[in-house]
């Protein structure tokens, strides 16, 4: 996916000379022209980096930089400051407040250009590491939660549907037990899934065809595909050798996908299911044409807990990443609002793969 490069600055000039130089390397780049806007633009677009002017109208950048340190949203978004001043304590100031780097005009456009991949580059590593704790966290959790929690509701729902065969119908007491038993019912699927999560962080690999593996996922999905409307297209490359990998636990990873895609087009649509060499790499891609990610959300999908659902864990797509991670491969995502939303695996080819 594209980075989006926010650029705040009073000048067209500058704004103009700056947007042809970051899209000639690939950036998408938005732009505002005071500080105000700013501010408004970083809600609307939700850039990647900010290159914020320090003397600008209605606020200025240190004022806009602070606000956006304020809010835990834009806490660790990467700023670069511009300013025509030259004194030290002014760079003192930014980097104070918060600011990543500091560069005064006249700027040279290669080394702006140069601290935009460097910072870029330093977010993604401190992302990616941030994400491995949290993955290692939910793996020590997990046995702990399976053994803590499991036998209590067990327990719960037992004595639960005793109390509800013996009450006579129409009593309170009747209808409280059936609430209580339907809870335990919701929190035992609860700490199944969960439990799944200990099997998942054992993979065992053999070579297997992908192709394979994605038509019994769909099979798995068939009745949910149908009821939901929606179309499935299938375009499986027909040259992928067989992959080391644990099947079963990749065909969850693409049921998952499935699943997140039947949910995301309430009033149908189409799955498109592809499968391509990539030079060293395997390619998968599960598209839909649902309601798509908000741009809010879409940082956080991948972590463990989180979720926009109104029940479950939230460990699909933290153990869909971990799958994923496991056979050397990585996973990402485009997504546009009321468009759609595309999923992509890419997947070694190599003899062997080690569980990370």
């Amino acid at each position: 996916m594209k980075k989006k490069i926010l650029i705040a600055d009073d000048n067209p000039d500058n704004v103009e000379l700056l947007r042809k130089r970051l899209s000639s390397q690939g950036y998408e780049t938005a732009a505002a022209f005071d500080g105000e806007e700013a501010l408004q633009a970083i809600l609307k677009e939700t850039p990647d980096l900010l290159i914020l002017d320090v003397m600008m109208p209605k606020m200025d950048g240190y004022e806009v930089l602070q606000r956006l340190r304020q809010n835990d949203d834009y806490r660790n978004l990467p700023v670069i400051m511009l300013t025509a001043k030259k004194e030290i304590p002014d760079k003192l100031k930014g980097l104070d407040i918060g600011a990543d780097d500091y560069i005064t005009k006249p700027f040279n456009p290669q080394e702006l250009l140069a601290r935009v991949k460097s910072l870029l580059t330093l977010r993604e590593e401190q992302e990616r590491k941030s994400k491995d704790e949290r993955l290692t966290a939910l793996d020590q959790m997990v046995e702990g939660v399976a053994h803590e929690i499991r036998n209590p509701v067990t327990a719960i729902g037992g004595f639960a549907r005793r109390l509800h065969e013996r009450l006579p119908e129409g009593s309170p007491e009747k209808h409280y037990a059936e609430v209580i038993l339907n809870e335990s019912k919701r929190l035992e699927q609860m700490v199944k899934q969960i439990v799944e999560a200990t099997v998942i962080s054992i993979p065992s690999l053999r070579k297997r065809e992908i192709n394979e593996v994605i038509k019994a996922a769909l099979a798995a999905c068939q009745e949910r595909l149908e009821e939901g409307r929606i179309n499935v297209k299938l375009d499986l490359a027909d040259d992928i050798p067989p992959l080391i990998m644990d099947a079963g636990n990749l065909r969850r990873v693409i049921a998952h996908l499935i699943s997140n895609a039947i949910t995301a087009m309430p009033e149908g649509g189409t799955l498109t299911i592809t499968t391509a060499r990539r030079n060293h790499y395997i390619q998968i891609q599960v598209a839909d044409t649902g309601v798509g990610i908000p741009p809010k959300i879409l940082p956080h999908i991948f972590d463990p807990f989180f979720t926009t659902k109104s029940s479950g864990p939230g460990l699909g797509l933290a153990m869909v990443h971990k799958i994923i991670k496991q056979h050397g491969g990585q996973i990402s995502v485009e997504t546009e609002l009321n468009k759609g939303t595309t999923f992509s695996i890419l997947l070694p080819l190599r003899e062997e793969v080690e569980a990370a």
